[in-house]
């Protein structure tokens, strides 16, 4: 396909809006249309699902890792992908980003009466639950239908486990389903401890113990949420950490002609202590 602008009056019409959101969703429309890239061109709603998964784990993990430059570079990409969604979903007859800006609009305004109706000073634990019964009165099947409505509502199937755990809680907490205080969210842990640990003392079958260490996850999981600390962020900083000492370890033995195969545990606990000294 040929061109019909050259590339300054390209640059020009990105560039000239005032907002920069504006610039961004004139860049998709851009490179999505007749003058634009042929991989933009050919994307479809469904074919930049992947893309969206990606790039949305890129910023969770620049969160995870502190990592502040790195954040707005991910965010940056997420935005134009989500802008770049928009534009192909309006092209091929889905509902347009301007229908999906409005709706959002709605519905936080309909979500948020103690901030657009009376005001009222309800705490964040009392948003929530308002948050969540307005959700659930929105989504409410009929009583014709014989089914009750939850209050957990439904998570994507694609979502990890941990989040999944962390949001079911949640939700689970909004409607006062919880224990009174962290103390005995700490008691739950010790004894689905304890419960492990009998398990693993008895015949020790896969299946008992894959539903303890089950158990157990789940309470370490909502003692996080009392924690208010996302336990999906908190695992992958620790992973990230586990695997820069343990290379730490690796090149260590690297530089003495050995592999980890080859050392004995002493040595690399040794090394192993020795990464922990120098990134804490």
């Amino acid at each position: 396909m040929t061109q019909t602008t050259d590339p300054a009056s390209k640059i020009a019409r990105v560039r000239s809006p005032e907002s920069a959101l504006e610039r961004v969703r004139s860049l998709a429309r851009l490179l999505h249309g007749p003058d634009g890239c042929p991989w933009d061109r050919d994307q479809t709603v469904e074919s930049l699902t992947p893309y969206l998964q990606e790039e949305t784990f890129e910023v969770v993990e620049a969160v995870a890792a502190r990592d502040r430059d790195g954040f707005g570079e991910e965010l940056g990409d997420l935005l134009f992908l989500v802008l770049l969604l928009g534009t192909v979903a309006e092209d091929a007859d889905w509902p347009s980003l301007d229908e999906a800006a409005d709706g959002v609009v709605e519905k936080l305004i309909r979500r948020h009466p103690h901030v657009f109706g009376e005001e009222r000073n309800l705490g964040t634990r009392g948003a929530v639950r308002q948050w969540e019964e307005i959700k659930r009165e929105e989504k409410e099947p009929t009583r014709e239908e014989g089914k009750a409505p939850s209050a957990l509502g439904e998570r994507p199937v694609g979502l990890p486990a941990l989040t999944t755990a962390f949001r079911i809680s949640e939700k689970a907490a909004a409607v006062g389903f919880q224990w009174p205080d962290i103390g005995y969210a700490l008691k739950k842990l010790r004894e689905e401890t304890a419960e492990f640990e009998r398990e693993l003392q008895g015949e020790a079958r896969p299946e008992p113990l894959e539903d303890e260490i089950g158990d157990l996850l789940y309470s370490v999981v909502n003692l996080a949420r009392y924690l208010h600390i996302d336990p999906e962020r908190a695992l992958r900083r620790t992973t990230r950490k586990f695997t820069q000492r343990f290379q730490y370890v690796e090149q260590k033995l690297f530089e003495r002609n050995r592999r980890p195969e080859t050392a004995t545990l002493e040595e690399m606990e040794t090394l192993w202590e020795q990464a922990k000294e120098e990134s804490p």
